[in-house]
């Protein structure tokens, strides 16, 4: 008689679909009264006692919102958990894992989806977008390639592709890719600026100022407008605007090693040594974390063939 009462207090406590869906209701309800923290709660909620990852992924999106990124990845870990093949599992664990700058578990993640759904472009983009984050520019070319071949006029492919051209020094085919995506989209800051570190690595200095200052006439904090005007004022011997433009460059972009580099190169021309030298220890500093990253790629058991 005992056993009987607890397996009636026990059927009693299980779970139903209808009990999930009655606290997504009341999230949903939540979210679109402004009440964020609630509906938060909630989401939590079903995704302990349901494991409903539709909740988590909705818990984790609001928590990216809100800058909580360490809480976002832990709610995508645990969505990955329950449904580790998921195509709108991987992607949040991708986005949020970029978001994060933590671009080994990223590519991991976006390399799956990629071999999941092997015909959607932005999957591969993606991919793309998270190997250049880490430092792989022949495994970037590679993936970018295959988003292009997917969908060849999508603007932000075209301007990572050519991005990645640039830094494998293939300024002919930069400057390509690059001027199809002005074509495509004109007032596109990110891809002028592009244009110009290309033009500037095909020694066409013109060109190179005259689109770096187009794109600083209306966005002057753009980091590669910047350092592209940095590098044209040191051809031209004008150290100190050089320096001007490349601190601005760094102020935007703190993560890039080339910045650096180009400001040891301008202290030295200014006869500030001190200065030279600690801007070729950061710089040597990026690259080492660039290799580490790589390694980390790499002993993670990274697919795409382009490790280096």
């Amino acid at each position: 008689m005992i056993a009987g009462v607890f397996l009636a207090i026990a059927l009693s406590q299980v779970s139903t679909p209808q009990d999930r869906d009655a606290v997504l209701t009341r999230a949903s309800a939540a979210m679109s009264a402004g009440r964020v923290e609630e509906a938060k709660r909630l989401l939590r909620d079903a995704g302990d006692r349901f494991g409903s990852v539709r909740a988590l992924l909705q818990l984790a999106r609001l928590q990216s919102t809100q800058g909580d990124l360490p809480g976002a990845l832990d709610t995508v870990r645990a969505a990955r958990r329950l449904a580790p093949n998921s195509e709108e599992v991987l992607l949040a664990y991708g986005q949020v894992s970029l978001a994060a700058r933590l671009p080994v578990p990223a590519i991991l993640a976006l390399e799956s989806l990629a071999r999941l759904c092997p015909t959607v472009a932005q999957y591969h983009y993606m991919l793309g977008v998270a190997l250049v984050t880490a430092g792989d520019m022949p495994a970037a070319s590679d993936a970018l390639v295959r988003a292009r071949a997917l969908d060849a006029d999508r603007p932000l492919t075209l301007i990572a592709l050519g991005l990645v051209y640039t830094q494998q020094k293939r300024y002919d085919e930069a400057k390509a890719v690059l001027a199809r995506s002005l074509e495509l989209d004109p007032e596109n800051t990110d891809a002028r600026a592009a244009l110009a570190e290309a033009e500037a690595g095909l020694d066409d200095i013109a060109s190179a100022e005259r689109d770096a200052t187009r794109v600083l006439a209306s966005a002057s904090g753009n980091a590669r407008a910047n350092l592209v005007l940095g590098m044209v004022r040191m051809t031209q011997e004008r150290y100190a605007d050089a320096r001007d433009a490349l601190l601005a460059a760094s102020a935007a972009d703190p993560r890039s090693p080339k910045i650096d580099y180009q400001l040891s190169l301008v202290y030295a021309r200014l006869g500030e040594p001190a200065a030279a030298q600690r801007h070729l220890d950061a710089y040597q500093q990026k690259l080492r974390t660039t290799e580490a990253e790589l390694k980390a790629l790499h002993d993670a058991g990274f697919g795409g063939g382009g490790v280096r």
